[in-house]
């Protein structure tokens, strides 16, 4: 391939999936405050699929969902890093026993394991643990979407956590 089809194959690539990788990116960083930080990250986001590229499985799972791994992990690795250079630590409410691997040489694990979570929950769930942990939708916002109580939503999330851990212990995952 010449460099003008690399060229043009990059930015059809950078068109696709900008907008989602910036999405991801800005909640989580924006969750922990480093909203500053997000250009960089999505650049280092798209850097890392770029190396990564060639563990990208079809028969796996979509483009969209490597790249939402991709950005997710590397969002909250850039969190963590950050925070180990600032020496601050993160509360207990900004961290969730569902927050996944900080290190992409756990990515195939974790894909492999949040696509079994999505073929044991019903499409409701589905969606719900897409905006709550893959995304990081805040409570509130999914309450507007459904047009339900954010109390509603807090209830929703915790048996859905509480359906997901029985799903990963039965598993053989301890949480």
């Amino acid at each position: 391939m010449d460099n003008d089809n690399i060229f043009e194959v990059n930015n059809i690539f950078y068109d696709r999936y900008n907008p989602l990788i910036n999405k991801i990116v800005a909640r989580i960083l924006n969750n922990f405050g480093q909203s500053s930080d997000i250009d960089d990250c999505v650049n280092t986001v798209f850097l890392v699929i770029m190396e990564k590229l060639q563990q990208y499985n079809e028969t796996r799972g979509s483009m969209a969902a490597f790249v939402a791994i991709v950005a997710r992990s590397t969002a909250l690795n850039y969190c963590k890093s950050n925070m180990r250079k600032t020496d601050e630590l993160i509360g207990d409410d900004n961290i969730d026993v569902l927050s996944g691997p900080l290190g992409f040489e756990n990515e195939v694990e974790f894909d492999m394991i949040i696509s079994g979570i999505f073929e044991k929950l019903n499409n409701s769930e589905n969606i719900l643990f897409t905006m709550k942990y893959i995304l990081f939708y805040p409570s509130d916002e999914i309450a507007k979407i459904f047009k339900i109580k954010r109390n509603a939503v807090d209830v929703r999330v915790n048996r859905l956590k509480s359906k997901i851990k029985k799903i990963l212990t039965r598993g053989g995952i301890t949480i």
